[in-house]
């Protein structure tokens, strides 16, 4: 997704007056973001750890801390007023599970920033769990894990990631396993919690309207004491390309079929990820996406499309989730098929065309382009989503030089379009899923 790409356009070093970052003296990164179009704060931590930090016997474990952190474990969460108090602060808190991080946020009026700063402290730095808590939070993760089995989209994903990223830690399910959560006991949580939710492991990003100089005090005051140690970093390898393609089909409660389709993609230190989010945007959005064409050609009626390009750390997927009628799914296979493996022969830009015809021709690439500068400047006003790209920047960045993004994308002729289609959209190996209506007793 474009805005957790690159930051690259809040860089201190073309902000001084209105962004700092720097590290505590625990390790904890900090990046402050001066940004006034709204009386507003936002917090947004990150632990480098997420579902590839799991195994076999702990599967579901960082998606169990995200809960438990924010609605189980401190004493600050235990009181009875606190969602009262976070109410009269006009205090909004969310956190998401990754298969690289995890991430929590708070949103306030900037004249309670303190409070957001403080309560936040107390819920990740101070967790303790025991086992009653543990259980009355596992009857709502695996009620969540029933939707999730009950929804094709997410269900197809799955399917996706277990098998495009086959004997690396991103194919564990971000969500968990059934199995593994009902056997995780309180000691095993916070076993894992003591080693990855520690300073020197951690990001915080700080967007909104306050005084640099203010914010920087604040966060040295109230973060800097904290001295919990822990962490042994695992090493991963970038993920390998599938060699061949892999194939699944299954039945469920659904009105339609679906057909998703997988394919591997340049992951966060990748420069091939300009390319990547040009081609997502070309066969996937705008008002006539190109993957209209192969399934128009088969007058097959389309009832949804959903295009993706999830960026990962260590590599990344393209997926296209299409719904249909179900006699209609083995021609959209072959004809999708067909169109992405010709994708590196495609015209993309007018220049394609001799100079006569040039006028008459839709300039493809020009106008991904320009949805995407749209998409990228509606970001900036978004303080949330500058906070996420902010932290996965910190966290996740290997890149010396990631240059500004826009002038990135604006660079990318159609040549280099073929080229990445070639490796990206032509590629051998891919994950095909389709998903059946259960036939009528």
């Amino acid at each position: 997704m474009l805005f957790l790409l690159h930051p690259v356009w809040l860089s201190p070093e073309n902000n001084k007056a209105s962004s700092l970052n720097f590290d505590l003296n625990n390790g904890l990164r900090v990046f402050l973001y001066k940004k006034s179009t709204l009386p507003l704060t936002h917090f947004v931590f990150a632990f480098d750890v997420g579902s590839k930090d799991e195994n076999e016997k702990t599967n579901g474990i960082v998606h169990i801390l995200e809960h438990c952190i924010l609605f189980r474990g401190s004493k600050i969460t235990q009181k009875r007023d606190f969602y009262l108090e976070l109410r009269q602060h006009g205090a909004y808190c969310n956190a998401h599970t990754g298969r690289d991080l995890s991430i929590f946020e708070m949103t306030v009026p900037s004249e309670h920033s303190e409070f957001s700063l403080r309560t936040l402290r107390e819920i990740l730095f101070d967790f303790s769990l025991n086992q009653k808590d543990l259980d009355n939070e596992k009857e709502v993760i695996l009620e969540e894990l029933n939707k999730i089995q009950d929804d094709p989209y997410k269900t197809a994903l799955a399917v996706i990631y277990q098998n495009i990223f086959q004997n690396h830690a991103y194919q564990n399910p971000v969500y968990g396993r059934t199995e593994v959560i009902k056997k995780l006991t309180a000691e095993d949580v916070m076993k894992f919690y003591d080693n990855y939710f520690v300073p020197s492991n951690c990001a915080l990003a700080v967007v909104g309207d306050f005084s640099i100089d203010g914010m920087k005090e604040k966060t040295h005051t109230i973060l800097e004491n904290i001295q919990k140690t822990g962490v042994v970093q695992k090493d991963f390898k970038d993920v390998e390309p599938l060699k061949k393609t892999v194939k699944k089909q299954m039945n469920m409660d659904v009105g339609m079929a679906y057909l998703a389709i997988g394919l591997n993609a340049p992951g966060y230190n990748s420069p091939d990820q300009y390319a990547a989010d040009l081609l997502t945007e070309i066969f996937g959005h705008g008002y006539n996406p190109l993957i209209n064409q192969p399934i128009l050609s088969r007058r097959i009626t389309a009832h949804s499309i959903i295009m993706s390009y999830y960026c990962d750390r260590y590599g990344g997927a393209i997926t296209l989730f299409i719904g249909m009628d179900p006699k209609d799914i083995n021609a959209a296979e072959s004809a999708i098929t067909k169109y992405l493996k010709n994708s590196h022969r495609l015209n993309y830009s007018k220049t394609d065309y001799e100079p006569d015809t040039q006028f008459y021709a839709f300039d493809i690439l020009q106008s991904a382009k320009n949805r995407i500068k749209f998409n990228t400047e509606s970001t900036e006003e978004q303080g949330l989503l500058i906070g996420y790209s902010l932290v996965r920047y910190m966290l996740m960045n290997e890149m010396k030089d990631r240059g500004n993004y826009l002038e990135m994308i604006e660079k990318l002729n159609s040549s280099d379009m073929r080229q990445a289609a070639g490796r990206c959209l032509s590629q051998k190996g891919k994950v095909i899923v389709k998903i059946l209506p259960e036939e009528k007793k």
